[in-house]
C-alpha cells in the first residue's frame, strides 16, 4: 500500500521545497501570494511574470489616457454602477401607490376610475402627499360596498382632492357632485380632470361643481342657516356658498387627511353632523380614517358589513 503525504505534511514541508519538478505538485495547495513570492525569489517564471507585468503597467497607462479605449470603457462600466441602485429605487417608485402615504412630495402617480363610463381614466395628480388620494384598491373596495345605491345621489365631496371620488361616483351613475377643495394647487388640477373627463363624454362638466374653499367655514355657515341660503348672490359669492338641493338623497364622502381626525376631531365631527342634520331621507356617508379615529364617536350605527379595514385606512359606511 502506497502512502501518500497529506496535504498539511506537504505545506509543513514548504521551506525544503526547492525548484525539482517533483516539487511541482504542491503549487495547488498554496496561495496565490506564496506562489508569487516563491517564485519570484527563485526566478522560476521570471519572463511570464515580466511579461504580465509589463502588460499590467501598459494596461495602467492606458487607463490613466483619458482619450484611450480603456479608460473610456472603464467610465462606462463606473457609470452603470453608479446608476444602477437609482434606477432599481425609480422603477420601485414607479410601482408604488402614494395613497395614504405622508410626506410632502411623492411621485406624481394619479389615481385612475376604476369602474362605470370613464373606466381606466388616468386622472392627474400633482404628487404633495398632504392631498393624500385614496388608493385605488380602497376606492373599488367601498364602490363595491356601495353597489347600485350610487345611482341617482348627489354626490358631496368635503374633502375632493384631485375629485377621483366625485368622479367615480358619476361615472357610476351619480347624478351630480359639489366637491370642496381648499388647496388651490389641487383645486387647479381636479379641474384640469374634469377637463379630461368631458372630452372623453361631453357634458360631464356640467355635472359637477368644484368649490375651492373651506369646507369647515362653509359647514359652519351651513349650520347656522347660511350655507343652503337660496336668495340671489353675486356669482363670486354664489361660489364660496354652494346651495345643495335636497331633492334627492346625498352621497357624502368624508376623505380628508388622517390628521384632521386628531388635529381637528371637533370640527370634522360638527361638520358631519350640520350635514346629517340637513341630508335627504336616504343619504349615504362614507369615512375614511385611520386606527387613530373612534367610529363611535359618529354616533350612529354603523353595519358590521359596512365597517372595514384596508390598512392604513378605515371605512366606515352609514346611510342617515
Amino acid at each position: 500500500m502506497n502512502s501518500k503525504t497529506s496535504r498539511k505534511r506537504r505545506r509543513e514541508d514548504y521551506d525544503r521545497f526547492d525548484d525539482g519538478a517533483d516539487d511541482l505538485t504542491i503549487t495547488p495547495y498554496m496561495s496565490g501570494a506564496e506562489f508569487c513570492k516563491r517564485f519570484a525569489s527563485s526566478g522560476k517564471g521570471k519572463g511570464e511574470n515580466q511579461d504580465a507585468s509589463a502588460a499590467s503597467a501598459d494596461r495602467n497607462s492606458d487607463l490613466g489616457n483619458k482619450d484611450s479605449e480603456g479608460f473610456k470603457a472603464r467610465r462606462r462600466r463606473r457609470s452603470r454602477e453608479e446608476s444602477a441602485p437609482e434606477e432599481k429605487r425609480e422603477r420601485s417608485k414607479r410601482g408604488r401607490n402614494v395613497g395614504s402615504e405622508p410626506g410632502d412630495r411623492g411621485e406624481s402617480v394619479g389615481p385612475r376610475v376604476i369602474g362605470g363610463i370613464f373606466r381606466g381614466a388616468k386622472l392627474l395628480y400633482a404628487g404633495d402627499r398632504r392631498v393624500r388620494p385614496m388608493k385605488d384598491r380602497v376606492r373599488e373596495a367601498i364602490f363595491n360596498l356601495l353597489g347600485e345605491s350610487v345611482k341617482g345621489k348627489r354626490v358631496v365631496d368635503l374633502f375632493a382632492g384631485t375629485g377621483a371620488l366625485s368622479f367615480e361616483a358619476i361615472s357610476r351613475g351619480a347624478r351630480c357632485a359639489t366637491a370642496f377643495e381648499i388647496h388651490f394647487p389641487t383645486a387647479r388640477t381636479a379641474r384640469d380632470n374634469i377637463a379630461i373627463l368631458d372630452a372623453k363624454v361631453p357634458g360631464t362638466a356640467k355635472k359637477i361643481e368644484l368649490v375651492a374653499t373651506d369646507v369647515y367655514v362653509w359647514g359652519r355657515r351651513l349650520a347656522a342657516g347660511e350655507g343652503n341660503d337660496s336668495r340671489v348672490r353675486s356669482p363670486i359669492e354664489s361660489s364660496f356658498r354652494p346651495i345643495i338641493p335636497t331633492d334627492v338623497p346625498w352621497l357624502v364622502f368624508c376623505s380628508p387627511p388622517y390628521d384632521f381626525f386628531v388635529d381637528r376631531e371637533e370640527e370634522t365631527l360638527e361638520l358631519l353632523q350640520t350635514l346629517r342634520d340637513r341630508a335627504p331621507r336616504g343619504s349615504v356617508f362614507v369615512v375614511e380614517a385611520d386606527d387613530r379615529f373612534d367610529f363611535d364617536l359618529l354616533g350612529v350605527e354603523i353595519p358590521p358589513k359596512k365597517r372595514r379595514s384596508y390598512p392604513p385606512a378605515e371605512i366606515g359606511i352609514f346611510t342617515a
